[in-house]
């Protein structure tokens, strides 16, 4: 009788594996860099932008740093309007539960921030976290573009066309405006039956489709596992 019973929730699983899933793109790769430690109120998150390029190419990415501001281009079909303003707001939270103290407060950032003055033909995105980071005397600016923002036609017992998402971080040190890391991660949710080995992420998530804003969360939190910064 008990290995009936395990026949059966075993093949119970496999069905469901079968049927469900989520298709990942993990976050890219860094080197094992450790930042500074860096005091109280000293890391900010600038407000994302909204961009356009091709996300499996590294040199597209890092190009997209120095663009001129009128140059980051971007899909309004693939961009949903405030895709920038909730992975900001996603990245703040999920910083700070890792770093707690070390976080400028979202709010000052972006009172900071609407303050500077713009020059969209030479602003850029890193001389934006330089000027931005100097005004906040903080030592790091997080900053990052999001270029695909798409939210899934359906329910979440059934989707149509799932929810993906798109978008890379940098960090950005404030006293010589070098890039220290950086992190992108891209992924649209599909069955796993297209991507079985990833059933227990699924699982994790729960057995269904999600919006384009939790799976935008989930990204941002995997993102900031990466991130190079001690305990």
């Amino acid at each position: 009788m008990k290995r009936n019973l395990v026949r059966l929730v075993t093949a119970g699983s496999l069905v469901a594996m079968l049927l469900y899933g989520c298709g990942l793109h993990p976050v890219a790769k860094q080197d094992q860099i450790i930042l500074p430690e860096t005091g109280r109120n000293s890391i900010a998150v600038m407000p994302f932008l909204k961009g356009m390029h091709d996300s499996s190419v590294d040199e597209a990415i890092d190009r997209t740093l120095d663009c001129p501001l009128a140059e980051l281009c971007f899909d309004t079909r693939d961009v949903r309007s405030g895709a920038e303003e909730n992975l900001t707001r996603y990245m703040q939270a999920a910083l700070e539960d890792r770093l707690g103290e070390r976080m400028i407060p979202l709010g000052k950032t972006l009172t900071m921030y609407e303050g500077l003055a713009k020059d969209q033909t030479a602003d850029s995105p890193r001389s934006l976290a330089i000027r931005l980071g100097k005004e906040l005397r903080a030592a790091h600016i997080v900053a990052g573009t999001v270029w695909r923002y798409r939210e899934r036609t359906g329910t979440a017992r059934a989707s149509a066309s799932p929810a993906s998402v798109a978008f890379v971080v940098y960090i950005i040190n404030v006293t010589d405006g070098r890039r220290l890391w950086k992190g992108s991660h891209f992924e649209t949710q599909k069955p796993l039956s297209q991507s079985i080995f990833e059933a227990r992420t699924f699982f994790k998530r729960g057995v269904r489709w999600l919006t384009v804003d939790e799976l935008a969360r989930y990204g941002i939190y995997e993102i900031v596992e990466q991130f190079p910064y001690g305990p």
